[in-house]
């Protein structure tokens, strides 16, 4: 007999880089959600890059605290660098902070630190 497999959840978190005003070089970053609740295992999350003001912005990667967590597969960034995408197993309830790594086109790094909710529906 064969089981019926769920459909994946897909989170999409916005975000916004905005170029902070009177500090050259350093910018202000919001998402939406701020800081979702993953429900469901196996839930795929991707991070894009909406609005930049205009500023040629991308993601250099991303680390997560705890490091060793057994949730987060390894991240991919798409070519263009608007796209972070990840695997969250969410087997265990548990908060995954997590620091997205971006760079502007002057090769200025910064971060920003959202977190991950883990709350599997059992």
């Amino acid at each position: 007999m064969s089981k019926l497999v769920p459909p994946i959840t897909l989170v999409n978190i916005q975000v916004w880089v905005k170029p902070r005003l009177g500090v050259p070089g350093k910018y202000d970053v919001v998402t939406e959600p701020v800081d979702p609740v993953i429900t469901n295992e196996d839930t795929i999350i991707n991070y894009q890059i909406v609005d930049t003001d205009g500023y040629p912005i991308i993601f250099k990667g991303m680390t997560v605290k705890p490091k060793e967590n057994g949730q987060l597969s390894k991240e991919t960034i798409s070519l263009d660098g608007k796209l972070l995408t990840f695997i969250d197993a969410n087997t265990v309830k548990m908060t995954l902070n997590i620091t997205l790594h971006f760079e502007d086109k002057d090769g200025i790094a910064f971060s920003h630190d959202p977190q991950v909710q883990n709350d599997p529906e059992r």
